[in-house]
C-alpha cells in the first residue's frame, strides 16, 4: 500500500482574515522546523512518503480549498492519504492511522455546536456571529441540503485532519463540484430559513462543503474521536494525555516543544 502524509504552509497569508492575525503567523514562522520535524518523524512511523507544500499564496480560503484539492491529487497515486493540517503535531502514542482507520472511508472529526434559545437570542440580538463561526457554517451546509431537498443534522466536520483511501477520497469529486456548491451557497443566502444575522455571514468554506458532500451523497464517512484532533482552543487551552494528534488552533506551539 503506498501511503502518504502531507501538509500545506504559506509565509504570506493575509493576517486580516478571522481566522489569522500576525501572532499566528509569526508561531508558525518560528516553530516551522519543529511542527515539520513532529509530521514527518510520524510519517516515518507510518511507514509513509510525507511532503510539505510551501507556498506564498496570500488568500486564506484559497488556501483552505488547497488542501482538499491535493486530497484528491494524490489519490490518483497513492493507496491511502492523510492530511493534517500544519498548526496539528502528532504525539508519542499516537498509532498508526493508516492500520487501524477503515481506509474505505472518509475520516474526519465532528464539530457540533448547539445553541440554546436563549444563547442564540443572545448573540442574534448582539449581532456576534462571523464566517468562521462553527454554528454559521453548521447552517449554511443545512441551508445548502435544503435546497438539495435533503435534511442535514447539527454536525460540522473539521479538516484539520482529513484521512481515507484513493477510493472514498475520490467519490467527493470536490474539484468537478466546487463551483456548483459556490452557486448553491449563494443561493442559500438569499433562500435561507435562518435569520440574516447568521445567513449573511455565509461564505465559501472547505468544512461547510466537504461536510455538505458527505451528507448530499451518502459518502462513507468515520466519525474520528477526540484524541484523533485534538483541537486546542478557547475551550480546551491545554494539551491532553489522550491526544494523538495535538491541534493548536491558538498556535500555542511552545506547549508541545518546550
Amino acid at each position: 500500500m503506498k501511503r502518504i502524509i502531507f501538509s500545506i504552509f504559506s509565509d504570506n497569508v493575509d493576517t486580516n482574515h478571522v481566522s489569522s492575525s500576525d501572532y499566528k503567523l509569526s508561531q508558525f514562522k518560528k516553530y516551522k522546523d519543529q511542527l515539520k520535524a513532529a509530521q514527518q518523524a510520524y510519517a516515518n512511523k507510518c511507514g509513509a512518503d510525507y511532503v510539505l507544500h510551501e507556498n506564498d499564496w496570500t488568500e486564506y480560503n484559497d488556501l483552505q480549498f488547497e488542501k482538499i484539492l491535493k486530497l484528491e491529487q494524490y489519490a490518483n497515486e497513492y493507496d491511502q492519504i492523510l492530511y493534517l493540517d500544519f498548526d496539528v503535531v502528532p504525539t508519542e502514542k499516537a498509532e498508526n492511522i493508516f492500520e487501524v482507520i477503515d481506509d474505505s472511508t472518509i475520516a474526519m472529526h465532528p464539530l457540533e455546536r448547539n445553541l440554546s434559545d436563549q444563547e442564540l437570542r443572545w448573540i442574534l440580538q448582539d449581532d456576534t456571529f462571523n464566517i468562521q463561526n462553527v454554528f454559521v457554517k453548521t447552517c449554511a451546509k443545512n441551508s445548502m441540503l435544503i435546497l438539495e431537498d435533503r435534511m442535514g443534522n447539527n454536525n460540522l466536520y473539521n479538516t484539520g485532519v482529513v484521512y481515507g483511501g484513493k477510493d472514498v477520497i475520490q467519490s467527493l469529486r470536490f474539484a468537478e463540484r466546487l463551483d456548483y456548491m459556490k452557486e448553491l451557497l449563494e443561493e442559500a443566502k438569499e433562500d435561507s430559513l435562518f435569520p440574516v444575522e447568521i445567513s449573511r455571514n455565509f461564505s465559501y468554506n472547505n468544512e461547510a462543503f466537504v461536510t455538505f458532500l458527505v451528507e448530499r451523497y451518502d459518502i462513507p464517512h468515520t466519525d474520528l474521536p477526540l484524541h484523533w484532533n485534538f483541537i486546542m482552543d478557547q475551550r480546551f487551552p491545554e494539551k491532553s494525555d489522550i491526544a494523538y494528534f495535538l491541534h493548536h488552533v491558538n498556535k500555542e506551539f511552545e506547549k508541545s516543544f518546550t
